[in-house]
């Protein structure tokens, strides 16, 4: 088998050179976050023997290996191979390659059957080739190929928690047991690395961790334990009750079912597990994210969660990013946990200085780097020595000799004593706030990176950041820990340094956080915001808001306060999208925007909004809300204020009172409230609650709103994210979990007015890109939120008299309802919904707009798993989707034009790939129009024509019009803006997210900026 045979599949499936493919070790880039492991598949003197290998977004993605034909015919050999790369937690799938013949082969489960490819299938658009694989419709065809439960973190995680589980069941304390399993991991790493070899073993009279478990030889691991303990300078992972001692009180039954975990037999069915844990191949900092993971049921309680391996990646990437060089970095992290981002970053520095340098570090070359550039604090004692033992097997990683007992044969070579000077722990000296905290002041680091505590702490508590934000006379919003991190962290880091840091959304997001916001941005100069708000239940599932990275600088002193006018940030939005099935956070073009820093001083609401907005949004939400706000109506100055139904207790209230002036009247309990339209339904009333026998207070006013017509609401929404509320005129009552918007008799039509308003589709539009709540946190819409949706009333609008035929129409149309038997049908609000366009003046594209963001949007936010990925944003547009794209982005020309006094007009042709195509493109080709057509009189058209495609792509790339890193990279093409002469050029991925109308806004306003800013007639801009 020849190279030609691998380059020949490669050429007919369209993987490009020079774009993420590689063939050797030398060719994987310095900074590439997984250059060990890539290196480690195409070692030719390796175990897996990879030809080359494919990543997508700097993840590896797919791994090809030649065969002479003897391994599609070895299934045995072949799962050895996909064992070994199933345990680097990489790559998705391998595709074996013959002479005519290809296997596609899925990592995750051994049954899964492999696909069998004929070369004359494989072309550019098809299965398996570039573009497929980019654009993830891979996984559309193979959902199973990627369930994340069946990935090496998942499964290790599961079965480490049942081991433990089993542990408890014999006695042992939960935190004992989850030490003596983090101690497993960590001696079946050592011994699997041969850092603890054959010559080790002889030298201290010891045995391999698994025969000494399955001979249930307490003594000898006792002896093992103790060696490695003296070895490593006292840093080796022991519970506080003693190590050792646990392991001289296990019962033969615990040692056995250990002895299974070991061999892998998987513990919830007892039978042996396709895949073995192979430690060689398993990274390092997959070790110390799995063990801090392994403990987030603990750390949940002080705010503390599991940083996924990808995002602590994708971090150390925001981190490095600006860095002249990031060998003469100083890194500390003030809340390190079991370590993964600083092994994260000591990894990464490691694979760079080895390939600035050509070859491997020496040891004390090693040492002296992690003990100069890598610090660390934590409260939790247990956690630093995880974050220590980590850092000391990514020092060991990849050595020769490997075995330490070789290296110890050198005077020279000992290890470092991490736990006394660079990683911290404890209430004292590993407390961030603490005076005693060596590293937390000093103003000697050139780079914070901390995934901070994100608790908020009851009231009863009190903590050490809540003491440090009283000296310093700072009001942190709801005492969030991370926000006093924060600000402290100006304390440690030197004039040039940066933060680099995840954290909750709702520190910066949240209406609470407004005066917080404008604090620390007078303190820090905002970089990036990375608002990871879709994926909130795919990263952090246990966190009760969603994660977000930013970076940021500390202003001098002199300049606090002081934020010029001109100062900008990047704020990235990215969506949850199928590139997540793959291990990747993709960041399209559409993602991102570019913020001034006053204006989000101003308004942090812009933060709720461009997350699925656009600035033609914020322009549509500012005008309807210049005419008045629902406040007006419902707040405590207007004619219908809103309040909240009575309060059974008030531990301010000594003398409550009777309920008897409610018995007689119907209940609604709010646990049984359910709203499907505008009109309360009746049966859901119930008779008064006998054990409720007093109230806190039952002032007039609440009595008339319970026997007036009126509006009912709660916090939560519906399944598709609509206000629950609800308008009735019957008279009944309820606790203060319902609120109520009363009025007089004479007031029923404006309510039932408001009442259909609250569920149309200009209210949801509003809510979803105004309301943190219903899109970062608990999915629930406050009274604060409804009062601010735009409203005018009929006597203030500009066209009074049609006004109130609106209100009354509407009305009339709930009467309607009223009056339908219980078995009714859910309220139409076609109708509805056309009136009060009207009645708010939308245009014709604002209409569509309205409507693109409630049917195509508001359904699919935050998907919860990785099958849930697959909706209809993730699908190919329609030709609807596509023309209504192209109008927008016309109608943003004209806008433009007349806003720069231009003249004439242009002409938009979209060309697309046909449905049978993996990966499809389309084309937007912008060009003045001709010039004796009428102004308006533009041509826009849209062909399925795969073939145009591909030739338009093929002509772009020979002129050198597609920039290198771009070429076919769906991932990146609406990043680029491509001009020839007088003709402009978009590439979009067909799925339907981007060709919203808010994308052709965006698109608009790139394209505007590129052609003002451009020097010549032939560019690329991404």
């Amino acid at each position: 088998m020849s190279h030609s045979t691998i380059q020949r599949w490669l050429d007919a499936w369209g993987y490009q050179a020079d774009g993420g493919l590689y063939f050797s070790s030398a060719e994987v880039h310095a900074l590439h976050a997984y250059r060990k492991e890539v290196q480690e598949l195409l070692n030719p003197e390796g175990l897996i023997h990879a030809s080359a290998v494919f990543d997508v977004d700097g993840v590896p993605t797919v791994c090809f290996i030649e065969d002479d034909g003897t391994l599609a015919e070895d299934a045995i050999a072949l799962d050895r191979i996909r064992e070994k790369i199933w345990n680097q937690n990489l790559i998705s799938v391998v595709l074996v390659v013959g002479e005519d013949n290809a296997l596609a082969v899925p990592v995750n489960r051994q049954e899964l059957q492999p696909e069998l490819v004929k070369f004359s299938q494989a072309s550019e658009s098809g299965i398996y080739s570039q573009r497929d694989l980019q654009s993830g419709d891979v996984f559309r065809r193979h959902p199973a190929w990627f369930a994340p439960d069946e990935r090496v973190d998942h499964d290790l995680l599961r079965n480490l928690r049942r081991m433990v589980e089993e542990l408890v069941d014999v006695g042992i304390r939960k935190p004992d047991a989850q030490y003596l399993m983090a101690q497993v991991l960590f001696i079946s790493y050592l011994e699997c690395r041969n850092i603890i070899g054959d010559k080790y073993r002889a030298k201290h009279q010891i045995g391999r961790l698994g025969e000494l478990v399955s001979a249930h030889d307490r003594t000898g691991i006792t002896r093992l334990l103790t060696q490695l303990k003296e070895d490593f300078n006292g840093d080796f992972l022991e519970s506080e009750t003693g190590g050792y001692l646990l392991w001289n009180e296990l019962q033969d039954e615990a040692l056995t079912r250990l002895d299974q975990f070991l061999s892998r037999t998987d513990l919830e069915t007892g039978q042996k597990s396709f895949w073995h844990y192979d430690f060689r191949f398993i990274p390092v900092e997959l070790i110390s994210g799995i063990y801090e993971s392994f403990l987030s049921e603990e750390k949940s309680e002080v705010g503390a969660y599991y940083t996924p391996r990808n995002l602590a990646n994708f971090v150390v990437d925001q981190a490095f990013i600006n860095s002249e060089n990031i060998l003469e970095e100083y890194i500390y992290d003030g809340a390190c946990g079991s370590g993964i981002l600083l092994t994260t970053a000591y990894r990464r520095m490691l694979s760079f200085a080895e390939s600035r340098q050509g070859s491997p570090l020496h040891f004390n070359e090693r040492r002296k780097l992690l003990e100069e550039h890598i610090f660390g604090s934590d409260l939790n004692e247990s956690a630093c020595r995880v974050t220590v033992f980590s850092l000391y097997l990514s020092m060991l990683e990849g050595l020769q000799p490997a075995d330490i007992a070789e290296l110890q044969d050198n005077d020279n070579v000992k290890l470092p004593s991490l736990g006394e000077k660079n990683i911290v722990g404890g209430a004292k000296r590993g407390d961030f706030f603490s005076k005693d905290n060596p590293h937390a002041s000093g103003h000697r680091f050139t780079l914070f990176l901390s995934n901070p505590p994100w608790v908020e702490p009851k009231k009863d508590q009190v903590l050490s950041s809540d003491h440090w934000a009283n000296v310093q006379k700072i009001k942190i919003p709801r005492r969030q820990t991370a926000g006093a991190f924060m600000l402290r962290a100006r304390e440690c880091l030197a004039p040039n340094g940066q933060v680099c840091m995840i954290l909750p959304v709702s520190i910066l997001a949240a209406p609470t956080s407004k005066k917080f916001l404008k604090l620390w941005l007078d303190h820090y100069r905002l970089d990036k915001l990375i608002n990871f708000g879709d994926l909130r239940k795919l990263l952090f599932s246990t966190a009760k808001s969603p994660g977000m990275v930013l970076t940021a600088r500390p202003r001098p002193d002199v300049s606090i306060g002081q934020i010029p006018g001109e100062e900008t940030f990047e704020y990235w939005v990215p969506k949850a999208d199928i590139s997540f099935a793959f291990g990747r956070l993709t960041l399209h073009g559409s993602d991102r925007n570019t913020l001034q820093t006053t204006a989000l001083q101003q308004d942090q609401e812009l933060l709720t909004t461009l997350f699925w907005g656009s600035e033609r949004d914020v322009a549509t939400i500012t005008t309807l809300r210049l005419n008045g706000t629902l406040v007006d109506l419902i707040g405590r100055k207007g004619s219908c204020p809103a309040r909240k139904g009575f309060h059974r207790k008030d531990s301010s209230i000594d003398d409550p009172v009777s309920t008897k002036p409610l018995r007689n009247m119907p209940f609604l309990n709010a646990k049984q409230l359910a709203v499907d339209g505008p009109i309360l339904d009746q049966s859901l009333l119930s008779s008064f609650p006998e054990e409720i026998e007093t109230a806190a207070r039952l002032p007039d006013n609440l009595m008339a709103a319970f026997a007036g017509p009126k509006i009912i609401f709660t916090d939560g929404v519906s399944n598709t994210r609509q206000i629950r509320a609800a308008f009735s005129n019957k008279a009944f009552s309820f606790t203060s979990s319902i609120g109520v918007i009363g009025g007089s008799p004479s007031d029923e039509p404006l309510l039932r007015f408001v009442a259909t308003y609250l569920h149309s589709n200009l209210a949801q539009y509003v809510l979803l890109l105004t309301a943190y709540q219903l899109n970062f946190d608990r999915e629930r819409i406050s009274l604060t939120d409804i009062k601010k949706l735009p409203f005018v009333h009929p006597d203030q609008h500009t066209d009074s008299v049609r006004a109130w035929e609106i209100v009354h129409a509407i009305a009339d149309l709930t009467y309607q309802e009223d009056n339908q038997e219980l078995l009714r049908q859910p309220f139409d609000m076609s109708k509805c919904n056309t009136l009060i366009m009207e009645y708010f003046g939308l245009t014709r594209a604002e209409r569509s707009r309205v409507k693109e963001v409630t049917d195509n949007i508001a359904p699919y936010l935050q998907p919860g798993s990785v099958i849930g990925l697959a909706t209809p944003l993730q699908k190919r547009p329609t030709n609807n989707q596509i023309n209504g794209f192209t109008a927008a982005l016309h109608n943003e020309f004209d806008v433009w034009r007349k806003k720069r006094g231009g003249i004439g007009d242009i002409s938009i042709t979209v060309s697309v790939d046909s449905q049978k195509q993996c990966g499809p493109l389309g084309i937007v080709r912008i060009e003045p129009a001709i010039r004796d057509k009428k102004e308006g009189d533009s041509k826009v058209v849209t062909a399925s024509d795969s073939q145009l495609v591909n030739t338009l792509l093929t002509r772009l790339n020979q002129e050198g019009l597609l920039p290198l890193v771009l070429q076919r990279n769906l991932q990146l093409a609406t990043d680029a803006v491509i001009r020839k002469g007088d003709v402009i050029y978009l590439v979009k991925p067909l799925l339907s997210r981007f060709w919203l109308r808010s994308e052709a806004y965006r698109d608009a306003k790139r394209i505007v900026r590129f052609i003002l800013s451009s020097n010549t007639n032939r560019e690329v801009w991404w």
